[in-house]
């Protein structure tokens, strides 16, 4: 039994690595996802971008050690996640970030608003979404991710764990906590 199992799962990460042989597939069919993770962490259309390029160029450099023990979304994503976090500690994206953060985040988060209701629907929705921002951006780094992940990604539980590399229990806790403390925030300022 043990060896159709395993022959099961050899096909997949073969089809897997067959994958990378073709780059430039790997990047048409990931890009958009990486990217609204990326931008969704980093919260600006130029340091989205750089994400983005340094991930598939990650990847690229070392498709030769992807092991398929994932899939290549998932890999990707894990990537980007990463390169978000290294970019955010960065002291002088910080800066410019407090410093011009409110005029480029109300900017970039008008993007997400449905064009079709009427201008008071559209107007009370992008508050919501302005406080939602503000509120997330109070959660610990990995709350925020999964959060991110979770919600504006709707990814599975499982995914999420497997891209930060954490237990399925950990994602679950984290989400709960950054979840009840959105909701605490909004009933506050209401």
């Amino acid at each position: 039994m043990a060896a159709v199992s395993t022959t099961l799962s050899t096909p997949v990460a073969k089809m897997e690595e067959g994958l990378l042989d073709d780059f430039d597939q790997v990047v048409r069919e990931h890009q958009k996802r990486v990217y609204r993770v990326a931008f969704l962490l980093v919260r600006d259309h130029d340091d989205a971008d750089t994400v983005t390029q340094e991930c598939f160029l990650r990847a690229y450099n070392n498709r030769k050690g992807f092991r398929g023990e994932c899939s290549v979304g998932t890999w990707l994503l894990r990537i980007a996640v990463n390169l978000a976090r290294d970019h955010a500690k960065n002291r002088r994206a910080s800066f410019w970030k407090r410093l011009v953060g409110l005029e480029t985040e109300a900017r970039s988060q008008s993007q997400y608003i449905a064009r079709e209701p009427s201008a008071e629907q559209v107007l009370l929705a992008r508050e919501q979404l302005q406080a939602v921002w503000r509120m997330t951006a109070t959660l610990s780094p990995q709350q925020q991710t999964i959060f991110l992940l979770r919600f504006a990604e709707e990814m599975p539980l499982a995914e999420i764990a497997e891209t930060l590399g954490l237990s399925v229990g950990t994602v679950k806790a984290q989400l709960s906590r950054g979840t009840s403390a959105v909701r605490q925030q909004i009933r506050g300022t209401s």
